[in-house]
């Protein structure tokens, strides 16, 4: 429960901790020969060395502790639109990474992690339904959730929203996918038609969404809105709030651990630290004080006992603070600056001006065969260059020829005719000053 106190947070996150290390030493090929050299019992973080997404691709045979897994019958069953909704083996929900860190990556859920993440972002949704608007809007819209998020592959939230669908056939007319990557107007017209309860997706959309809102063109009431997957600010948070006259709670998660933190009642993102634990950390990986905004940021899933996660380098910057929040809850309050992309905006063919948003763009590029990491830089009004790191045993010009062909068709789809791509000379690279990496921006 989210009104626990701090030593009962604290035990039962030594408790799972201590049954996950257990757990790993004994089924993990890969941990356990990280760990060779560390001193048993091992019952701290402190002393193991951090992880990296190449280094779970890299591994990943030895790194999942089921030996009926293996790396390149995921990765067909991935490759493969007709399994989407459906588990690998009959047992595990795959969710692929679109790269927004800077590498992509595959990641398998167990019942029980699924389980976890799902009850963490309820028990703080919950006070926020405790409204008699919010229950009538719950109503009058049938509970019906709209998730905003890149459809056609088995990323989380498409194929999160599939799973239900297929599992739960009564209420599979009760949950939709909206993707970003079909023309504005098009989302629009969906979302008027559905009339969704709820709305959960990327922020970057939900803030495109609230302007045409106010414009008119967008005729919503929802009950309850989860901007995820983005940063956003607490004023963009609170012009969500006017425009749709809905509770707004802030999920941050990823991929690799859905409900990281969720927003409180004041207005606080609280980490959920009996189920994950986060280690804010210096570009050495070591500690930094709290208030201070760290340069990555160390996730241990305490749930997923399928693919591991110890110490892994999820890549966000994220500041953490000792101060107890005005809200009562022991939990510890966390800000987050997250990763970096824009929307870009560009003129159609009829001369209005659309937005593109970052993730789906860096979703066309990053779902071709071949292409390892990208970074997308708007030059030009209507100009693209895009930067590209390969993966082996591919042909480079085959694969370009590839992106470009997929990227003029997207744009075509959004009536955005005559677009420039070009292929850039440098390879994908973090900043040089803030050494973050961003994957969609403009210097135009």
């Amino acid at each position: 429960m989210k009104n626990a106190s701090e030593a009962e947070i604290r035990e039962r996150q030594q408790r799972r901790l201590q049954e996950l290390l257990d757990f790993v030493l004994r089924n993990s090929r890969f941990y356990k020969r990280l760990y060779d050299d560390i001193d048993r019992p091992i019952t701290t973080l402190d002393s193991l060395p951090p992880v990296t997404k190449s280094q779970l691709m890299e591994h990943f045979d030895s790194v999942v502790t089921d030996t009926a897994v293996e790396l390149d019958d995921v990765a067909d069953f991935t490759g493969a639109t007709a399994t989407l909704g459906e588990r690998f083996l009959g047992r595990y929900p795959v969710w692929m990474t679109s790269g927004t860190t800077g590498e992509p990556g595959i990641f398998l859920q167990d019942d029980w992690s699924k389980t976890a993440t799902d009850a963490v972002r309820v028990r703080w949704a919950l006070s926020a339904l405790f409204d008699l608007q919010t229950i009538k809007r719950l109503i009058r819209h049938k509970g019906k959730i709209a998730e905003i998020a890149v459809g056609g592959g088995h990323f989380a939230g498409a194929s999160g929203v599939e799973i239900f669908r297929k599992e739960h056939r009564r209420l599979q007319d009760r949950i939709r996918l909206v993707s970003p990557d079909q023309p504005l107007s098009e989302v629009i017209a969906e979302l008027n038609e559905y009339q969704p309860a709820v709305l959960i997706g990327y922020a970057t959309v939900l803030l495109e969404l609230e302007r045409k809102q106010r414009s008119g063109q967008l005729k919503l009431s929802p009950a309850y809105i989860a901007p995820t997957g983005e940063p956003i600010t607490s004023e963009e948070k609170d012009r969500l709030r006017t425009t749709f006259g809905a509770s707004v709670r802030e999920i941050y998660g990823a991929t690799e651990f859905y409900g990281i933190g969720v927003e409180c009642e004041r207005g606080n993102v609280h980490v959920n630290t009996d189920w994950v634990i986060l280690e804010p950390v210096d570009a050495d990986y070591q500690p930094v004080d709290p208030g201070e905004p760290s340069e990555t940021v160390l996730v241990t899933n305490l749930a997923n006992r399928i693919q591991p996660l110890v110490r892994y380098d999820l890549g966000d910057s994220v500041t953490m603070y000792e101060e107890r929040c005005p809200c009562g809850s022991a939990f510890p309050v966390i800000e987050v600056e997250g990763r970096q992309g824009e929307v870009l905006h560009f003129e159609t063919d009829e001369g209005n001006e659309i937005p593109i948003f970052p993730l789906a763009l860096t979703s066309v590029v990053e779902e071709t065969p071949g292409v390892r990491r990208s970074q997308i830089v708007k030059t030009g009004s209507k100009r693209l260059r895009i930067r590209l790191e390969f993966e082996e045993k591919f042909d480079e010009e085959s694969v370009w020829k590839t992106v470009e062909n997929e990227l003029s068709d997207f744009f075509a789809t959004q009536g955005v005719g005559d677009i420039s791509i070009e292929q850039a000379t440098e390879a994908p690279a973090r900043d040089s000053q803030s050494g973050k990496f961003r994957h969609v921006w403009s210097e135009a």
